[in-house]
């Protein structure tokens, strides 16, 4: 378990790895607040496109 912000709660709360979907297991990179459930959704992409800005 990690102690995190959890925006629901507004304040630090245990987040644990909840049952993933996707077969990660305890790999998941996603997070859920235990009180709430508020998650945190990370994940990886294989189209990734980099933008790159330029000062005018």
């Amino acid at each position: 378990m990690d102690i995190r912000w959890c925006a629901e709660c507004k304040d630090e709360k245990a987040f644990e790895v909840p049952p993933c979907a996707d077969g990660h297991g305890p790999d998941c990179l996603d997070l859920a607040c235990v009180e709430c459930g508020f998650a945190i959704v990370l994940g990886l992409h294989d189209d990734v496109v980099v933008v790159e800005f330029a000062a005018a």
